[in-house]
């Protein structure tokens, strides 16, 4: 039985990732997520993740490419081969 006042979460890492990039795809309709204790601990957890992955989390498309670096998850289509 968990406490209540400490509760804990098991995830895997894909799983943080996909959490991640849907909470960021709503901060424009949902700007309170920026100052969310949760969202910034994830952030955190995230990033110390991809440093330690040796991912420069400053540079956006490794890091980008990092976060989107997740089995099963398909590319976006090339917008090229949409036109054929």
């Amino acid at each position: 039985m968990s406490d209540a006042s400490s509760p804990s979460l098991e995830a895997s890492l894909d799983d943080l990732k996909s959490i991640y990039r849907i909470l960021v795809s709503q901060y424009k309709a949902h700007p309170e997520l920026l100052q969310n204790g949760f969202f910034q601990s994830l952030r955190a957890m995230l990033e110390n993740q991809a440093e330690a992955e040796g991912v420069d989390v400053d540079d956006d498309h490794e890091w980008n490419a990092w976060l989107m670096d997740t089995p099963g998850l398909e590319p976006a289509p090339n917008p090229r081969n949409l036109l054929n």
